[in-house]
């Protein structure tokens, strides 16, 4: 078996033969959601998406995700790490100038401010064409199947891919002789599951290192789970935990609780994927699909289309237009991976920092390069069970936990993880000259050897200075917008900023126009078996 030492010792020898370290070029972006709320009390924004930002359909970095309020800001691909950070920098900026003048802000954690109720939430809009309406109907659906507070919780994704370089060097360490584009394809999807498999068996890291989500207001839930304790102003928290984002208190979803999707190949995955979304759900039929002339979801199925499915990493493919994400992946394979397990960094201006992605960089690598074995179902239920009380007892260092090995007490195995993870930030030092990455893998050090310096413990600390989770993330997100007021807009960002509006809205309205079936006709084709 090939370890992690001799697949590094080999991809520097590639390194050096190939006069460069393009094979350690990693190709990276995120998206970012954050709530428009009410400066004044910090409530979630009822006005529609600012115009002045462009079309929430057609905007390629500008748009919504579940509700009108929830704004989802892309960063395009980057080669570096910095250019991702300037992108988002650039984009929170402009959307931060905007707001000001509608007397709103972004909140900066990631479970959502108070919320009234359910009808407290307004469901995106995306216009009138078909395309616009099945984003809305499918978030009809979300609304009427989980509710509409649930959907408010925001996160990080950070999508990731390696050079072509890398993939050549893969393949010859691995002794596979690719004879053509269909055989490279599958190579590179073979291998991205291996990394997911991984990334599956340690991604608790990554809720112990960078969970911020340990208090949320009362309104979340209907009554406070055994789980939780009080703090004064209607603010429930994890006395220990870090994330109750990815906690069974966050992404609720009991009708998937049973759904084993696998991870040991693209097809059985497509398989998996693509079989829940024929499995009609009694509880959905309940529901009902067009009632009285309106659309209450888009079927009645265990999922409405792929992306109902929860998970904290996904294979991606980017899709053409009316293309399913499972048939993307069959026709052409995995392209890059998505995770979706981070928190957002309330105590940065744009959710997370640099140090932030450059391990998660480092993390990948070892997830793509370590020895594997397929996942059991039985194993998934076990690392899934792990996570889950990781996100609401992390914060207790000294507590043992199951990684498959017998209880182990949770500093010891995280810090056996980092001892890994520095091998491999020392490699890409060396091969790069960026310090940045073992930089990196010290600061998670730190966390370990003082827990009160975890994100989660910081944010209770500010929880319980402004006496609640509402006032503390309201005065927050204050101080963040002061901070991008005071950096004035340049001319040549606000202009292209302007010009990428102005030509979004022109793209729905020529969508809208284009539309030659009725809603009806268009919905029955496209949840037609691709």
């Amino acid at each position: 078996m090939t370890t992690l030492t001799d697949a590094l010792r080999a991809l520097a020898l590639h390194c050096q033969q190939e006069n460069g370290s393009s094979a350690l070029t990693f190709h990276r972006g995120v998206e970012r959601e954050a709530l428009r709320v009410n400066r004044k009390d910090g409530r979630i924004s009822h006005l529609p998406h600012p115009k002045r930002l462009g079309s929430a359909l057609t905007h390629g970095s500008i748009t919504t995700d579940y509700s009108e309020s929830l704004m989802e800001f892309i960063t395009g691909v980057h080669p570096n790490v910095e250019g991702v950070i300037t992108e988002l920098e650039n984009i929170h900026n402009v959307v931060n100038h905007e707001l000001t003048a509608q007397d709103e802000c972004l909140w900066p954690a990631s479970m959502p401010c108070f919320l009234e109720d359910n009808a407290d939430v307004p469901i995106a809009y995306y216009g009138e064409s078909n395309t616009g309406k099945l984003k809305r109907v499918y978030r009809e659906g979300l609304s009427n199947r989980y509710g509409r507070i649930m959907q408010c919780i925001a996160g990080m994704h950070y999508n990731f891919s390696f050079d072509e370089s890398f993939w050549s060097f893969l393949a010859n360490h691995k002794g596979q002789n690719l004879q053509n584009a269909a055989e490279k394809q599958a190579f590179q999807s073979e291998n991205y599951f291996t990394l997911i498999r991984n990334f599956r068996r340690k991604s608790w890291m990554l809720s112990l290192l960078f969970g911020a989500s340990p208090a949320v207001d009362e309104s979340f839930l209907k009554e406070k789970p055994s789980s939780l304790t009080t703090l004064k102003e209607n603010t429930w928290l994890g006395s220990q935990a870090t994330s109750l984002r990815m906690s069974d208190l966050g992404y609720q979803n009991k009708a998937q609780a049973g759904l084993y999707v696998c991870y040991n190949e693209v097809d059985t995955y497509i398989q998996t994927v693509k079989q829940a979304l024929r499995t009609p759900y009694p509880d959905y039929q309940k529901i009902g699909v067009k009632v009285n002339g309106e659309y209450r979801q888009l079927n009645d199925n265990l999922l409405q289309i792929e992306n109902e499915y929860y998970s904290d990493i996904r294979p991606k493919r980017v899709t053409q237009p009316g293309e399913h994400p499972s048939a993307a992946l069959q026709a052409r394979g995995v392209e890059y991976i998505e995770v979706r397990i981070m928190d957002l960094d309330p105590e940065s201006p744009i959710g997370m920092t640099p140090e932030t992605l450059y391990f998660i960089d480092v993390f990948l690598l070892y997830c793509m390069l370590r020895s594997d074995a397929p996942l059991t179902a039985d194993e998934c239920k076990k690392l899934r069970n792990t996570q889950q009380e990781i996100a609401l007892y992390g914060r207790d260092l000294s507590r043992t936990f199951e990684f498959g090995e017998g209880p182990v007490e949770l500093r010891d195995k995280a810090n056996q993880v980092l001892d890994d993870l520095a091998v491999v930030a020392d490699f890409l030092v060396e091969q790069t000259g960026n310090a940045l990455y073992r930089q990196a893998i010290l600061q998670q050090r730190a966390k370990l050897e003082n827990e009160a310096t975890l994100p989660a413990a910081r944010m209770l600390e500010r929880c319980q200075q402004a006496q609640g989770f509402q006032t503390a993330m309201l005065a927050l997100a204050k101080e963040q917008q002061s901070q991008w007021l005071a950096a004035p807009l340049n001319d040549e960002l606000t202009t292209s900023f302007n010009r990428q509006a102005e030509e979004s809205l022109e793209q729905q309205a020529n969508i809208e126009a284009a539309d030659e079936v009725d809603f009806d006709q268009f919905l029955t084709a496209y949840l037609q078996p691709q």
